[in-house]
């Protein structure tokens, strides 16, 4: 899972700093394809707006969603791609 540091881990999206009192996803690594454009996500901490502000945040979102919900559906619907 991501390293977040309240006052100094920036933002994967808007490269803002995330504070104690932000709303923060962070996601655990190797979970996108570092072929796709969500690869800079994996290992990463964004805020919750800044993501469903973007096409491809919420697109991380709902990936994110799906993969805890059912780890194992999820890896193996990406491996059938």
């Amino acid at each position: 899972m991501a390293l977040l540091i309240s006052g100094k881990t920036p933002c994967a999206v808007c490269g803002e700093v995330i504070h104690a009192q932000d709303e923060v996803v962070m996601f655990p690594p190797g979970l996108f394809d570092p072929r796709s454009g969500l690869h800079r996500f994996n290992d990463a901490s964004a805020h919750h707006r800044c993501l469903a502000g973007v096409e491809t945040g919420r697109q991380a979102l709902q990936e994110l969603e799906e993969f805890i919900t059912d780890p194992v559906a999820y890896v193996r619907s990406r491996s059938e791609r």
